[in-house]
């Protein structure tokens, strides 16, 4: 069954997996095509999940479904312009650790320094090399490839259901009369933060009252 809100795999290695796993990337911006959401994502063992990752998950489910990958763009500082965040970077990092610089510099989370690493790792160019520009551009564009969708026990809701051309205006189904439809078993993929439920409440109480309407001729 199709997963909507749902999470997405990455093959991380096993070092940042069991440092970051469970661990908020806080405030960032999730890039996929032209569609750009702000918001949070969350590490899993696994992969990524988190609100901004949801609100992406029917695009990156198609995109996976037809090639079996996506390339998700996050920018871990995305309200600092370019030229400052390079500014901030080309400072003289003394006796730092690199971390230690990106974190007071940038002030980047230790779990988005990870990240940083983990990317720099599977490039095999390492962040030390970078330029202020080049680690600047990184920062705010970092790739993360996404190889599957995760688990439909992790996802919060399903996609498909019931197409709305095929119910009346009162949640009938056309073709079974006096069967009525509403929340997930429609075909409408809604935002987290209360909408599914509120879509759900909604559809509900449209189609009580028009089983009661289609009740009502029904005995008349």
């Amino acid at each position: 069954m199709p997963r909507a809100n749902c999470g997405f795999t990455v093959a991380w290695s096993e070092i940042f997996r069991n440092r970051f796993k469970g661990q908020p990337l806080k405030g960032v911006a999730l890039s996929f095509g032209s569609h750009t959401v702000r918001g949070e994502a969350i590490i899993t063992r696994a992969g990524l999940e988190g609100g901004a990752i949801y609100a992406l998950s029917a695009r990156l489910r198609e995109a996976i479904g037809s090639s079996g990958q996506a390339t998700l763009r996050m920018a871990l500082r995305p309200d600092l312009a370019m030229q400052d965040l390079m500014v901030q970077l080309s400072r003289p990092r003394g006796r730092q650790s690199l971390s230690n610089f990106l974190r007071k510099a940038a002030h980047l989370s230790p779990a988005a320094i990870g990240l940083l690493q983990e990317t720099a790792i599977a490039s095999g160019v390492p962040l030390s090399s970078l330029s202020s520009a080049s680690l600047a551009g990184l920062i705010n564009a970092v790739p993360v490839e996404l190889n599957g969708v995760a688990s439909i026990a992790r996802a919060i809701s399903t996609a498909g259901g019931i197409s709305f051309n095929e119910l009346d205006a009162d949640f009938m189904i056309r073709r079974l009369r006096g069967i009525f439809a509403a929340g997930e078993m429609l075909d409408w993929e809604a935002p987290t933060g209360g909408y599914l439920l509120q879509a759900a409440f909604a559809t509900g109480a449209a189609a009580g009252r028009g089983a009661l309407k289609w009740l009502s001729r029904s005995m008349g």
